[in-house]
C-alpha cells in the first residue's frame, strides 16, 4: 500500500540527536549504559520499530495536555526546558526538553505530570511490573528540577485509552542513584572505554536488547 510505505519511510527518518559528553537525559539515563556509550560513539537512526512508540507517547502527550488546558481555573505547561547541573560535578549536566511531562498549576499547588503509554496496564499493574524503575528515576529528575511539586506517573494503555496515575515524591536515594550513573557513563565516554553489556547481564533490563540498534556490535564485543 502507498500510504503504509510513506508513513513507514517518514518514521524511518528521523534525526539524530547531537550530544556532548557531559550532557544527559533524565530519559535516557537509566537505558542500558553501553547502549548510551554506543549512541553517543557510534550515532546511528534509531529505525521504524523504536520511533513509533516515540510518536504515539508525543502524540498522546499533547493530547492530554490538550484536554488538560480545557479546564477553567488550572495553568497547564507542556514541553518544558529542562537543566540540572550534577551537584558536585561541574563537568556534568542533564538536560534537554522534557516532551513527555505536564506541569498543572492551581491555587499553591503544582503537579509535575509524567505521560507513559504502555500494553495491557491491568496485567502490568497486576504483576508489579509499574511503575517501571527507570520511569520514576525521570520523573524524580523533574522534581528536582520543580522542588516542593507533587510527582505523578500517569499510564495510559495503547489499546483503549485505560489510564491509571500513580503519585510520586521525590526520592533523594533515587536521586543519587541517577547521578552515580551519569558518573559511571562519563567516565566510559571520557576514556573512551566501552561499557559492559548492562542489559544483558540483569533480567530487569533485558527487554532493551530486543530493540536496540547497536545488538549486531554489542554481541561482537560480548
Amino acid at each position: 500500500m502507498v500510504v503504509k510505505e510513506i508513513i513507514y519511510k517518514r518514521l524511518s527518518e528521523n534525526e539524530i540527536k547531537d550530544s556532548f559528553d557531559g550532557e544527559y537525559w533524565p530519559s535516557q539515563i537509566w537505558n542500558c549504559v553501553r547502549k548510551q556509550y554506543y549512541d553517543r560513539m557510534y550515532p546511528v537512526s534509531i529505525g521504524y520499530e523504536s520511533t513509533r512508540f516515540t510518536v504515539l507517547g508525543s502524540a498522546l502527550h499533547e493530547l492530554i495536555a490538550d484536554l488538560l488546558k480545557e479546564e477553567q481555573g488550572i495553568n497547564v505547561i507542556s514541553e518544558v526546558p529542562i537543566r540540572i547541573p550534577h551537584p558536585s560535578n561541574s563537568e556534568i549536566v542533564f538536560s534537554g526538553r522534557a516532551d513527555d511531562i505536564i506541569i498543572i498549576q492551581f491555587t499553591k499547588e503544582r503537579y509535575i505530570v509524567e505521560v507513559k503509554s504502555v500494553d495491557d496496564l491491568q496485567d502490568k499493574l497486576r504483576k508489579g511490573f509499574l511503575p517501571k524503575l527507570e520511569h520514576r528515576a525521570q520523573l524524580n529528575m523533574y522534581l528536582r528540577a520543580y522542588p516542593r511539586s507533587h510527582g505523578i506517573l500517569l499510564y495510559v494503555d495503547r489499546s483503549n485509552f485505560e489510564m491509571e496515575e500513580i503519585p510520586m515524591n521525590f526520592d533523594q536515594d533515587l536521586y543519587n542513584k541517577t547521578l552515580e550513573r551519569s558518573e559511571s557513563l562519563h567516565g566510559y565516554l571520557l576514556k573512551r572505554e566501552t561499557p559492559p553489556p548492562e542489559a544483558k547481564q540483569n533480567q530487569d533490563m533485558s527487554w532493551q536488547c530486543k530493540y536496540c540498534v547497536h545488538k549486531a556490535r554489542c554481541d561482537r564485543e560480548q
